[in-house]
């Protein structure tokens, strides 16, 4: 338990303040075994919370007795050295329970000041043990008692030596006064000093994509963003329009060739009655192909598709690599098919050159899916206690067979 509460003294002693000391509560007749006390470092004792500890030791014993150090902060408590804590007595009051720990209380010797006023016949500077014995004499309520260090004596010294004062002092007072008595050991002031941080939240800065390109053909609508080609570890950027090189018209089939100052890129559709695929996007240099990559991606009529997966196109000739960060895809219908009216006016596609409603290539969920998964959910759950309840079944015994013959057991009593 000692453990435990020099560990968390340890944590919060980055958080101790100046007007925040910590105290203990003498209490070897366990008078005020109900007071609760807050083991939590980061939590501050307000001084009201304290003054009625106060009138609590006030109303239920005889003598208070007020240990005060100069300076007292949470390293005090929790130093050690080779021969282990100053505090053995304290310490040994914690494990049973006679002494109370508060970790932070606010100003403590100010709100003590209030309740017990210091006068001259009840102050006290001890040294050593020699004067214990003349500190009180029966008639004082209560009677301060602070320590006279030497130069040459370490911090470890000086507070095993208050650690046994205040135990021979506690002792021989309760023996005098033959009634409970309680006693407080604090500091007049932390140390420890402590700036307060006001952080002024920073916005984060607002990241600005590239907005961008559109190409425009006669047979499609294509939006790239952050086209790239890397060789190596070098990366070089493609923001200006690539110029519409050659589209040609097939069957059922458009395929749209676009050239950068570098290397062209090349796109084949396939039209169906009721949509369109981007089958695969070549990677062309000097009008010779030098990669490819298949997609088969599409959307219904008068729909694009976009997606935000990097689309990388690998030259299988030197290695490097031509990479479109974002894109959307849209072909028009503009060739004779059987898809078309009579009158040669595009029924099902989008004469107005804008992108239509997009799919996404992510994953998605709709409410026909849902309504989908609901159904094989609650299918699943009557299947499944159907078949429990058939294992669960168990045929008659040989016993009560109603088909059966009736079993006649004979028996013949004799003397």
């Amino acid at each position: 338990m000692l453990k435990i509460a020099i560990f968390l003294l340890l944590i919060a002693s980055s958080a101790a303040e100046r007007d925040s000391t910590p105290v203990f509560m003498l209490d070897y007749e366990m008078i005020l075994s109900h007071v609760h006390t807050d083991t939590n470092p980061f939590t501050e004792m307000k001084s009201s919370d304290f003054s009625k500890i106060i009138e609590e030791a006030v109303k239920r014993s005889k003598v208070v007795i007020l240990f005060i150090e100069e300076l007292f902060c949470f390293e005090d408590v929790s130093f050690k050295d080779r021969q282990g804590t100053p505090f053995y007595h304290l310490s040994q009051g914690l494990r049973e329970n006679k002494v109370k720990f508060f970790p932070a209380v606010s100003q403590p010797f100010k709100t003590l000041k209030q309740y017990f006023k210091p006068e001259h016949y009840n102050t006290f500077y001890l040294s050593d043990s020699s004067t214990k014995l003349k500190i009180y004499d029966g008639r004082y309520k209560y009677f301060y008692v602070f320590f006279k260090d030497t130069i040459s004596e370490s911090k470890a010294i000086a507070l095993r030596r208050h650690d046994l004062l205040m135990r021979e002092v506690y002792f021989v007072v309760r023996q005098i006064a033959s009634s409970p008595v309680v006693a407080f050991y604090t500091g007049k002031m932390n140390p420890i000093i402590v700036e307060k941080l006001n952080f002024v939240p920073i916005e984060p800065q607002k990241i600005r994509r590239p907005p961008g390109v559109t190409i425009t053909s006669s047979g499609a609508l294509f939006k790239f963003s952050g086209v790239y080609a890397t060789v190596g570890t070098r990366r070089s950027m493609f923001s200006q329009i690539p110029l519409i090189a050659e589209e040609t018209w097939k069957k059922h089939q458009l395929n749209t060739r676009m050239a950068y100052s570098d290397f062209e890129l090349e796109f084949e559709f396939i039209f169906k009655e009721d949509g369109w695929i981007v089958e695969n996007v070549m990677l062309l240099e000097w009008g010779e192909e030098v990669g490819r990559t298949e997609m088969k991606v599409g959307a219904p009529w008068k729909w694009s598709y976009v997606c935000s997966e990097p689309l990388v196109l690998v030259n299988l000739r030197d290695g490097s690599a031509v990479t479109i960060s974002q894109y959307q895809i849209q072909p028009f219908q503009d060739q004779p098919g059987p898809w078309r009216t009579d009158s040669g006016t595009n029924s099902s596609g989008n004469d107005t050159r804008n992108f239509g409603p997009a799919i996404n290539c992510g994953p998605y969920f709709n409410s026909q899916i849902l309504a989908g998964l609901m159904v094989t959910m609650f299918c699943l759950g009557i299947l499944t206690y159907g078949v429990v309840s058939m294992y669960n079944c168990k045929s008659n015994d040989r016993y009560d067979d109603q088909n059966g013959k009736p079993l006649v057991i004979a028996f013949e009593g004799g003397l």
